[in-house]
């Protein structure tokens, strides 16, 4: 996704929800429900929607299920915290397992073939939440979405952020309805009314989630959380590839005897990745060199907190990468900076359940319900302190990278700022000798993408793999998922000399 030329992961992850992590996409509001079809092959939407049956506010424990098939019951067990208690076993496992268990593995339904009282199937049960949480939906942001602090908040109408009045220019907002900058922007409104709340709501784009997710060994979905043994899922800190802790034994790849207490890497290059990836955000900025300013005028134009105009150089010109989680006062400033561009470039982008702003929660590597993003990175490209282009991206070790939005600011949008944001951060997954980097591209920019900067669509097959493996990767709905091959060294990470990124001897 991108505008211009138009918990930190260190806790150890039992498989904690309805046998699934996450993989991010994003759909448009709709003012109504979808109808859902019973007998036919679930859609990503459907299996988000009945993971709320596991979810705070859904089922409540105890609750007694029962697997059937053709009316005969099969199995017997009760909902409990994010499982089923399986009779069988007396453990808690996912319902895919406890379909399995059932002896029906291969009908792949567990939530259509598991009944609670009344015959009513978890799906449908899980329908009947959906409508209520609808009506949640309109949650806004408990922080501020300038100063990401808490307090006395005015809430936007239109969107779910949440503002401090100190933190926004009009202090005085109408004591009926009222829009943050960003609705006004989108939508260019004169006045508030409640007929714009429907326009604005229909802009936004919600984020959905997928568990498809599987262990990248056996391909199986099934986990337990009672306890450790040999179905524990474990979650590397860097690529966030899922394993069992016994495919890893078996394929003689890490033998476990409990959980680590600290990070946890399902090879060396992931180890080393992480690494490499802590001492780039520790070095500070990077200049940026005069032979990679070639489509940027010698004297740009930046303006300053007030608008007016700066004249500044291309040697003031560097690329900064920052992480949210953990931010100094001082980087914070420039993540607040990013944040606004996103906002500014972009429609509101929420999740479906919360309704909680998305680019925040990314920008800052916070939790938001299901998604994580405590693994992204910024990558900014500054003047003076002052953010021109800004990029989220995470590295999925050494296999792939993902740049799911990227920006540059309204005041130097058409300039070039863009391109060379692209070719410096191209040289740093060179650097740290990523092979690709995928990008969800809309529509209408999905040709420059591919002419301009040499991406090319992602077959069904490897979009299946890049899905099923990597539990955090984001895709927009309406959007293709490109991919290209990173030009530089593929050799492996060593660092043997220490780290030493510099943007004019890096090839």
């Amino acid at each position: 996704m991108e505008r211009d030329l138009s918990q930190e992961q260190n806790q150890r992850l039992l498989r904690s929800s309805s046998g699934v992590t996450t993989t991010t996409s994003a759909a448009q509001c709709s003012s109504s429900s979808s109808q859902i079809k019973k007998n036919t092959k679930l859609t990503s939407k459907d299996q988000q929607m009945n993971r709320l049956v596991f979810q705070e506010g859904g089922l409540p424990n105890g609750t007694e299920v029962v697997y059937k098939s053709h009316g005969r019951e099969l199995l017997k067990g009760y909902k409990w915290a994010r499982g089923i208690f399986c009779f069988c076993c007396s453990t808690v496992v996912s319902p895919s397992q406890f379909e399995a268990h059932a002896g029906q593995a291969s009908r792949k339904k567990p939530y259509g073939n598991i009944f609670i009282a009344n015959d009513v199937s978890l799906h449908d049960y899980a329908s009947s939440l959906k409508l209520t949480v609808g009506h949640l939906s309109k949650k806004n942001d408990e922080l501020c979405g300038v100063c990401k602090k808490d307090g006395d908040l005015v809430l936007c109408d239109g969107c779910p952020r949440s503002f401090h009045k100190e933190c926004v220019s009009d202090t005085s907002p109408p004591k009926e309805k009222w829009f943050c900058k960003y609705c006004r922007n989108s939508m260019n409104l004169q006045h508030s009314g409640s007929d714009q709340i429907e326009k604005i709501a229909k802009r936004c784009i919600q984020i959905d989630n997928c568990d498809l997710v599987a262990c990248c060994i056996c391909r199986a979905y099934d986990f337990t959380t009672d306890g450790f043994d040999d179905r524990t899922v474990i979650v590397c800190d860097q690529c966030e590839r899922e394993y069992h802790v016994e495919c890893l034994r078996e394929h003689k790849k890490m033998y476990l005897k409990e959980l680590p207490s600290g990070n946890w890497f399902c090879s060396a290059d992931c180890g080393i990745l992480n690494w490499v990836l802590e001492r780039l955000v520790a070095c500070g900025p990077v200049k940026v060199p005069h032979s990679l300013t070639g489509l940027i005028r010698e004297t740009s134009m930046v303006g300053d907190a007030n608008g007016i105009g700066i004249g500044i150089t291309n040697s003031e010109m560097k690329l900064i990468v920052l992480r949210g989680k953990g931010v100094s006062d001082e980087n914070r400033v420039l993540l607040s900076q990013a944040v606004d561009i996103f906002h500014k470039c972009f429609n509101p982008i929420v999740d479906s359940i919360t309704g909680s702003d998305f680019i925040p929660s990314m920008v800052y590597g916070q939790t938001m319900g299901d998604s994580d993003f405590t693994g992204v990175h910024c990558a900014m490209l500054t003047i003076e302190s002052k953010v021109i282009t800004a990029g989220m991206f995470r590295v999925f070790g050494a296999d792939v990278a993902e740049l799911p939005i990227v920006a540059t600011n309204e005041t130097n949008q058409g300039k070039g700022y863009f391109q060379l944001f692209f070719d410096c951060f191209e040289k740093l997954l060179a650097y740290l000798t990523v092979k690709k980097m995928v990008v969800p591209a809309a529509e209408d920019v999905e040709s420059m993408w591919i002419q301009k900067f040499g991406f090319q669509k992602v077959n069904p097959t490897q979009r299946r793999e890049y899905r099923q493996t990597l539990t955090s990767m984001v895709a927009f709905q309406g959007t293709s998922l490109l991919e290209k091959d990173v030009v530089g060294p593929h050799a492996g990470l060593t660092f043997q000399d220490g780290f030493r990124f510099s943007l004019s001897t890096h090839k």
